[in-house]
């Protein structure tokens, strides 16, 4: 497994996400691909900003020349900071690579508990197969808010046959969980966080701008997570 550096708040989770792609855009190669957008809701409620608005993680999620690539990003508008990243899965075996953006340096050796904390409460017990965590002193080297954007992208080789389509089924069927341990909010708190399914959010990526974005939220039936979908026209191409 290789670990190298790389380079890519809110009004509301769609610009965010727009000035992302925006910039993403602007270093990316000029082929197409698909993508994938899946937020984190948070499960615990040890402060007062579990449930706030202003907390934005977010995974774009894309296959790229057999690989799956999870490129995690923190779009919050106060401090807070993603210090470990879990995966429930054992379909996409171990990482192949870690590449870290400015501000971060994540590894599969890191201090910290080796399972999402509190995850072992859910409804359907959470054990993470594959684990990165903020290699020393989190917050600093964790994925924080604000400017510059911070970002750490976790890519895994894809088993033969499996394409994106795949995997984005295994997310929204919950067989394939990711979870996060958040740190550092205002209050001092730390938080536990899952991802949130959201069918529908394959999107084009390619070179040529960003179209108007459409955002709609609504009320998951079964367990009441607070589920945003993304709609993007045209998205730009992610770079390796």
């Amino acid at each position: 497994m290789k670990v190298s550096a790389g380079i890519p708040s809110r009004t509301s989770r769609t610009s965010v996400i727009a000035v992302i792609f925006c910039l993403i855009s602007i270093i990316s190669a000029h082929s197409s691909q698909a993508s994938y957008v899946c937020h984190f809701d948070a499960f615990t409620s040890d402060g007062g900003y579990y449930d706030d608005q202003g907390m934005n993680m977010y995974v774009v999620v894309s296959a790229v020349a057999g690989q799956a690539d999870f490129t995690f990003y923190n779009g919050s508008l106060f401090q807070s900071s993603i210090a470990r990243i879990y995966f429930d899965n054992d379909t996409l075996g171990d990482i192949s690579s870690i590449i870290n953006g400015p501000g971060t340096d994540f590894s599969e050796d890191f201090p910290g508990p080796g399972n999402l904390p509190a995850g072992r409460t859910l409804d359907t017990p959470f054990e993470a197969d594959v684990a990165i965590g903020a290699t020393a002193a989190p917050p600093h080297n964790g994925i924080n808010p604000l400017t510059p954007q911070e970002w750490v992208r976790v890519s895994f080789d894809l088993p033969p046959g499996e394409t994106l389509e795949d995997i984005v089924g295994e997310l929204d069927s919950g067989e394939m969980r990711i979870g996060m341990h958040i740190i550092a909010l205002p209050d001092g708190s730390s938080e536990s966080a899952i991802s949130v399914p959201e069918p529908g959010t394959i999107c084009l990526l390619g070179l040529g701008g960003l179209s108007a974005m459409r955002r709609r939220r609504d009320q998951r039936t079964e367990d009441g997570w607070r589920k945003t979908l993304l709609r993007p026209n045209v998205l730009p191409t992610s770079s390796r």
